[in-house]
């Protein structure tokens, strides 16, 4: 075998783990999510090809495992390697959600203004892809990090960006709109209006179990907390929604009891 076959056969190897790590993630498997991400890097090291797909891959895993310092630097990484791409905005975004979550509201701000600065270079995004990042998921982070630095203005204006750009033609990924709808009724709450936040996250409470991944049910279990809190306490319409979004967790794909997390 040539050496460049050999490559092309560790870059190939390299996409099939990152992919596998997105789609472990997405069912809570993410310590296997974590070793294929871990591989993928590895194979792309090898092959000297672009490390951009493992980086996003394990930056969403390690975000979604609470490890958010790790997250944050593993997408900041990747996006110093990327080119001007899809995936290099969604690096920047999730650098700024894995901030947001940290509480460094200055770095989330800053590497979201990056990811906004590189979208507008891009063509708009038309294929379904697990690496394509149109307007609606960019939309998914800024309304995250909106929700995460007390911005619920700013949630709701990303919350009607996605929501247009739907309404143009955009193909619609159930878990994306779950995670708008669900952002949306968070930033209502924090505005006081739990008629609006009851609006909005009531149709994702009839998604199906199998369509309640792991990415959805992060959103209703925050919205179960802060439907929890000490304000909201024996307010009937409160009580409901919170029953409703349990329940909705529940019946979601049932973690695996075998799993270990790194």
């Amino acid at each position: 075998m040539r050496l460049s076959q050999a490559r092309e056969l560790f870059r190939i190897e390299s996409d099939l783990l990152a992919h596998a790590c997105l789609l472990l993630g997405d069912v809570k498997q993410d310590g296997a999510a974590y070793k294929h991400g871990m591989a993928a890097l590895a194979f792309a090291t090898e092959a000297g090809s672009s490390q951009a797909m493992a980086r996003t891959a394990l930056a969403k895993t390690l975000r979604w495992s609470g490890r958010l310092a790790e997250s944050a630097d593993m997408a900041r990484s990747g996006y110093e390697v990327s080119p001007q791409s899809a995936i290099r905005v969604q690096l920047a975004s999730q650098e700024a959600n894995a901030a947001a979550l940290l509480g460094d509201a200055g770095r989330a701000r800053q590497a979201l203004r990056r990811a906004e600065t590189d979208a507008e270079t891009l063509a708009p995004e038309s294929r379904r892809s697990a690496w394509a990042f149109p307007r609606a998921r960019q939309a998914v982070f800024a309304l995250s990090v909106a929700n995460h630095t007390h911005d619920p203005a700013g949630a709701l204006r990303a919350a009607a960006t996605a929501d247009a750009s739907w309404k143009a033609g955009e193909p619609v990924i159930r878990a994306n709109w779950a995670q708008i709808r669900v952002g949306a009724a968070l930033a209502h709450l924090d505005l006081g209006d739990l008629d609006a936040a009851t609006a909005e996250v009531a149709p994702v409470l009839e998604l199906p179990p199998e369509l309640r991944v792991a990415t959805v049910t992060a959103y209703t279990d925050n919205l179960s907390r802060r439907l929890a809190a000490p304000r909201l306490r024996r307010v009937r319409q409160a009580e409901e929604l919170l029953a409703a979004a349990l329940q909705f967790a529940a019946d979601a794909l049932p973690d695996d009891p075998t799993e270990e997390n790194p």
